[in-house]
């Protein structure tokens, strides 16, 4: 899966979201749309890439337990050798784990700082664009009815999004001169509008809180269902998981 962060609200997500497309031409799609960007977090990635690397290890090596024909590999001492196999890789994940909070922490740190600090270049020609701008969409206002801003309120939001994020943040400062004699829904749209400013200091913040919290998932499915395994009788009841299930797909 390719991670994204949207620009625009996708579907049912929310602007500002991390979320995965599910292949690269829904990936691309959304990029080209102007709705989304790729997401580069290569430590992130290091991180899973890890995690899932210890899993795949701990299960390997835990089948060739399970499935050794070697005759002194008795069920006793094949359990003691997996219990010496849980132990290590909880270990090593704990360990990870670890490594990834204080990792994680610190980009949340640092994300806030950019954020507060974040500056948007604003020149001359932003300016008089923006103020122009203004202008003009406040006149189409002024002489509209009630039933035509609507429809100028969306064409002058279709207008602001080929603008640069200078020239949206140049009207910021005026954007309260086109709010006036409109409903709430309308306000916000606009100021939604100027507001999509996609600089990636001003983003970090958002970008960092949503940082998986927990990278061992594969770790906590096998974890409960070694759990509901322990407290069941293994029987083969249709709402049960029994033991061969478990063996087979979840150890």
């Amino acid at each position: 899966m390719i991670r994204l962060f949207t620009y625009q609200s996708v579907d049912n997500v929310d602007k500002h979201k991390v979320i995965h497309a599910e292949s690269e031409t829904q990936a691309q799609a959304l990029i080209e749309s102007g709705k989304a960007v790729k997401l580069d977090l290569p430590e992130l990635d290091e991180f899973e890439r890890k995690a899932s690397e210890l899993h795949a290890k701990y299960k390997k090596d835990v089948d060739a337990i399970k499935n050794s024909d070697d005759p002194r590999m008795t069920d006793e001492v094949k359990e003691w050798e997996i219990g010496k196999l849980d132990e290590t890789y909880d270990a090593e994940t704990a360990q990870l784990a670890q490594d990834y909070a204080q990792w994680r922490k610190a980009q949340q740190v640092d994300a806030k700082k950019r954020a507060a600090r974040a500056v948007v270049k604003v020149s001359k020609d932003d300016e008089q664009v923006a103020s122009q701008f203004v202008n003009r969409a406040s006149l189409n206002l002024a002489t509209a009815t009630d039933d035509e801003k609507s429809v100028i309120v969306s064409q002058i939001v279709e207008d602001i999004s080929h603008l640069s994020d200078g020239e949206k943040t140049a009207m910021q400062s005026q954007i309260s001169e086109l709010l006036s004699g409109l409903d709430s829904t309308q306000r916000n749209t606009l100021v939604d509008a100027v507001q999509d400013v996609r600089n990636s200091d001003l983003l970090a913040e958002k970008v960092a809180d949503q940082l998986p919290v927990d990278i061992l998932s594969e770790k906590r499915i096998s974890d409960i269902a070694k759990k509901i395994v322990s407290e069941s009788t293994f029987s083969h009841a249709d709402n049960a998981i029994d033991r061969e299930f478990y063996e087979k797909h979840l150890k």
